[in-house]
C-alpha cells in the first residue's frame, strides 16, 4: 500500500515569472515495499554409504546456505501529485489546459500572468483568463497598449513622431482619391465598386447630365 505525505507545497517556492515557468524543490514522501534475501547458514543430515565410508554411524551433518524472502519499507522523495519530475529533482507544476498566452502554470491547473501584465476574464467566457499588458500612464492619444509599457498607433493612424521624441504621436492616415484604408491590410487600396455601386454611380452621373441639358435654353430656329 502507497502512503503519500504532503509536505507542503507553498514551501522554498522558487518562481521564474519572467520565464513563464514556475519550479519547486518541494516533495512528497511515498513509501514503497522492498523484496530482498538473507542468506541464512543452515544444517542438514546426510546418510553415508557403508560400502564406501568405514564408520560406525552412516548418518552425518553437512552445512549449507538458505536465502530467506525479507520484505523492508523504504521511504523515497518524489514530486507531489499535480507535478512532474525535472531536472536536478526540482518540480514543475502541471495544468491541464494550456495557458494562455503571457501566462504561466503556477499550481496544478492555475495558471498566472506574468509579470507586466494583469488578469482579466473573455467577456463571453468568465471563467478564461487573459492576460493584458500594463503601460505605467497610459497611452498617447490613438493608440493602445500592445505589450508592458509598449504602445501602438490604432489602425487607419501612423506614427509621425520624430527620432528624438520621447512619446509616440499618432496622426490619421489620409488616402488618395478613389482610396480607402484597409484595416487587415494596414495600408491604403484602391476602391473596388461592387456591380450594384456601379451602377448606382453610372445612374448619378446620368441624372446630373440630363439636369444640365434641360437647365440650357432652347435656342431659336
Amino acid at each position: 500500500m502507497l502512503v503519500l505525505m504532503i509536505l507542503g507545497i507553498h514551501l522554498n517556492m522558487m518562481l521564474a515569472q519572467t520565464q513563464g515557468i514556475a519550479i519547486t524543490n518541494v516533495h512528497c514522501q511515498k513509501n514503497i515495499s522492498v523484496k530482498y534475501q538473507v542468506p541464512i547458514p543452515r544444517t542438514r543430515t546426510r546418510t553415508l554409504a557403508n560400502d564406501y565410508v568405514n564408520v560406525s554411524n552412516s548418518d552425518a551433518e553437512e552445512m549449507y546456505i538458505a536465502f530467506e524472502e525479507r520484505v523492508r519499507w523504504d521511504v523515497v522523495q518524489m514530486c507531489c501529485p499535480g507535478y512532474r519530475t525535472i531536472i536536478f529533482g526540482f518540480c514543475e507544476p502541471i495544468c491541464q489546459d494550456p495557458c494562455p498566452t503571457h501566462s504561466y502554470c503556477l499550481e496544478p491547473n492555475k495558471c498566472r500572468c506574468i509579470r507586466g501584465y494583469e488578469h482579466s476574464h473573455h467577456p463571453n467566457k468568465q471563467h478564461q483568463l487573459i492576460c493584458r499588458p500594463i503601460c505605467q500612464g497610459g497611452c498617447p492619444e490613438h493608440s493602445y497598449c500592445i505589450a508592458h509599457n509598449e504602445c501602438e498607433c490604432r489602425p487607419g493612424y501612423k506614427d509621425v513622431s520624430s527620432w528624438f521624441s520621447l512619446s509616440l504621436n499618432c496622426e490619421r492616415i489620409q488616402c488618395g482619391v478613389e482610396q480607402r484604408y484597409d484595416i487587415h491590410r494596414r495600408t491604403c487600396v484602391k476602391i473596388e465598386m461592387t456591380m450594384e455601386e456601379l451602377m448606382q454611380r453610372v445612374a448619378e452621373r446620368l441624372e446630373k447630365g440630363l439636369e444640365t441639358d434641360t437647365q440650357q435654353p432652347l435656342e431659336d430656329p
